[in-house]
């Protein structure tokens, strides 16, 4: 990997992660908000806020260290790490806001 591809990998791993973020909290609150998620699952989605923009910026220090140390394992496929998580959250999202909504439920209507 030549240092050109190496430095605009990492800048589009950053803007992605500035994008994972926004995903998230858009998503996760929207997903609350119509929702009723309790427990173990709203822990999971508020961990998601940080855990997926940390995947690209994980995936950027490695990349360099990788560059830095001339490894062999210095490949573009690392890129596909934070894109994998961002789809195991989006259906992570979509599997739990999949029943009826709690948006327009009256309290103590059945």
């Amino acid at each position: 990997m030549s240092l050109t591809v190496l430095i605009i990998g990492c800048f589009l791993q950053f803007m992605f992660a500035g994008f994972q973020a926004m995903f998230v909290i858009f998503s996760a609150s929207g997903a609350v908000n119509t929702h009723t998620i309790k427990g173990i699952k709203l822990t999971l989605l508020n961990a998601s806020i940080f855990v997926l923009p940390l995947a690209s910026i994980i995936t950027v220090i490695l990349l360099i260290t990788f560059y830095v140390s001339n490894s062999p394992y210095l490949t573009n496929w690392w890129h596909a790490f934070p894109v994998a998580l961002s789809i195991v959250y989006l259906v992570y999202v979509t599997v739990l806001t999949k029943g009826e909504s709690t948006l327009n439920k009256q309290p103590g209507a059945e």
